[in-house]
């Protein structure tokens, strides 16, 4: 039973670099889409992020995009899906005060797009099979439930050292999106509706 459990805790970081990065984004843009209407049009706020992201990660040109997309959801939380997309709840982005803390999530949760932690954490909690059918095309799951897929302490970690970096090669201070998490923590914040 340990091996098992051994087997189904590191498998699923080797697992997911075999899956085909066409399969991921596929499944993330169906992710997106459904949330429908949920879906922000503020063209200012999709700018600001879009660009705060850049400065976060100038040299993505190399790399496979990063597509934010702002979810007019009163909740607090921000979440990585597969094939690149990022899905911001406008509660986040209304709830938190400073700039520097909103680029400490989107530099978090980028973290966890680049590691493909996503992709690690479908394979750990639906299984194989499961997994097939989703890339297949048979999304057949509600997205705001896969929005709550957890992470591994070490994915967590990862994507934390992976922030702090990106922040910093930004010339941005990594205390605010700090004492944000401490509020989050102590439940002196805003209600975070992530799994993380």
């Amino acid at each position: 039973a340990a091996g098992v459990l051994v087997i189904g805790y590191t498998a699923p970081a080797f697992i997911a670099p075999l899956v085909p990065e066409s399969w991921e984004r596929n499944l993330g843009t169906a992710m997106v889409g459904d949330f429908g209407d949920n879906a922000c049009r503020n063209s200012a706020a999709s700018r600001a992020l879009a660009a705060m992201s850049r400065r976060i990660d100038p040299a993505a040109s190399g790399r496979a995009p990063i597509t934010l997309t702002l979810i007019d959801v009163g909740i607090f939380n921000a979440a990585a899906l597969p094939g690149g997309q990022i899905v911001i709840f406008d509660g986040a982005l209304r709830d938190t005060k400073n700039p520097d803390a909103m680029a400490g999530i989107l530099a978090h949760e980028m973290a966890h797009v680049r590691r493909r932690h996503v992709t690690q954490a479908l394979i750990r909690e639906l299984g194989i099979g499961a997994l097939i059918r989703l890339f297949a095309g048979d999304v057949g799951a509600n997205a705001q439930q896969l929005v709550s897929l957890s992470y591994t302490r070490a994915n967590e970690y990862e994507a934390d050292g992976d922030a702090i970096g990106a922040l910093a090669r930004a010339k941005i201070d990594p205390r605010p999106t700090a004492e944000l998490f401490r509020e989050l923590d102590k439940g002196d914040g805003p209600d975070f509706a992530a799994a993380e």
